[in-house]
C-alpha cells in the first residue's frame, strides 16, 4: 500500500474546499491567430472568442462532429499551450505535426483504451514534436469518453510529490519530465483517485484542486506549492525501483 499522506501539506490540502477553476486560459480564436497556425478546420461552431472552461473545452473535443483538430487548439488554448520559454517553437513543431496528432486523437475519442494505453501512445518513438506530458495529458483528459485520465502537469505533479513524499512523477525542474513512463501516469492517476474517496469527491475534482489557479494573487493550494517546492520535494533522488516497490501491481519497465 502507499504510504499515507505527508503533513502539513495533507491538512492545508483538505482544508482548501474544490472551487471550480470556471474559464481560464487564451482565447481559442486569438490564440490561433497569434501563434500563426493554419489551415485549421472548420468545426461546429467558429473558433470560440472567448475562455472556455473544462466543461466547454470536454464537450467540443468530445463532439464527432468536431474534427478533432479543431478540438485539439480549444484544449491548448485552454492550457496556456507556448507561454513558457521556448514554448512558440513548441506550439509550431506540434502543429507542424498535426498529421500523427490526428489519428490518435480519434483514437483517443473512440475510447476503449486504459490510461496507460492512451498515454503510450504519445511516449518514446510514438512521441508528437512539442508536446510532452502536461500537454499530452490535457488531450487525454479532454478527448477521452470519460475524464479520469487526469492532467499531469508541473501543478498536479508537484501536488502528488508532496502529499505522497515520493517522485510518483519525474520532474525535470519544475516542469514534468519527458522521462515518465506509463508507470508514472497510472501511478499518478491511481493516486487521484485514492484521495477522492478519502476526501469524498471525484477524482476529477480532486485534479482541479491540485492544479489550482495561479497569477498575481494565487489560491491557497497554488501558493501552498510554490512556497514548499522545491524545498520539501521528496529526499531521495528519483528511483525506479523505488516506485515499483510502491506500486508492485504496476510493471517495473513502466517507470
Amino acid at each position: 500500500m502507499p504510504p499515507p499522506y505527508r503533513n502539513p501539506h495533507w491538512k492545508t490540502f483538505t482544508h482548501i474546499p474544490h472551487v471550480p477553476a470556471g474559464s481560464v486560459g487564451y482565447v481559442p480564436a486569438t490564440w490561433a491567430i497569434h501563434r500563426g497556425l493554419t489551415h485549421v478546420p472548420a468545426g461546429t461552431i467558429p473558433l470560440p472568442a472567448h475562455q472556455l472552461d473544462r466543461a466547454g473545452v470536454r464537450a467540443i473535443c468530445r463532439n464527432p462532429a468536431n474534427p478533432v483538430l479543431f478540438g485539439y487548439i480549444c484544449a491548448m488554448a485552454w492550457g496556456v499551450q507556448g507561454a513558457g520559454p521556448g514554448g512558440p517553437r513548441h506550439v509550431a513543431a506540434a502543429w507542424g505535426s498535426r498529421a500523427l496528432l490526428v489519428p490518435k486523437l480519434n483514437t483517443l475519442r473512440a475510447g476503449g483504451l486504459t490510461r496507460s494505453q492512451a498515454y503510450n501512445l504519445f511516449i518514446g518513438a510514438r512521441a508528437v514534436p512539442g508536446l510532452g506530458p502536461a500537454y499530452v495529458t490535457k488531450l487525454l483528459y479532454f478527448f477521452m469518453p470519460t475524464p479520469d485520465c487526469y492532467i499531469m502537469d508541473q501543478h498536479t505533479a508537484k501536488s502528488v510529490n508532496l502529499l505522497t513524499g515520493n517522485w510518483v512523477v519525474r520532474m525535470a525542474g519544475n516542469a514534468v519530465s519527458n522521462q515518465n513512463g506509463t508507470g508514472n501516469y497510472q501511478a499518478y492517476c491511481e493516486e487521484v483517485d485514492r484521495i477522492s474517496a478519502l476526501v469524498g469527491t471525484t477524482g476529477e475534482n480532486v485534479e482541479e484542486m491540485m492544479m489550482s489557479k495561479g497569477g498575481h494573487y494565487p489560491w491557497p493550494w497554488r501558493a501552498h506549492t510554490r512556497a514548499n517546492w522545491p524545498l520539501h520535494a521528496p529526499v531521495a533522488r528519483y528511483n525506479s525501483a523505488s516506485i515499483h516497490a510502491i506500486y508492485p501491481h504496476i510493471p517495473l519497465s513502466t517507470f
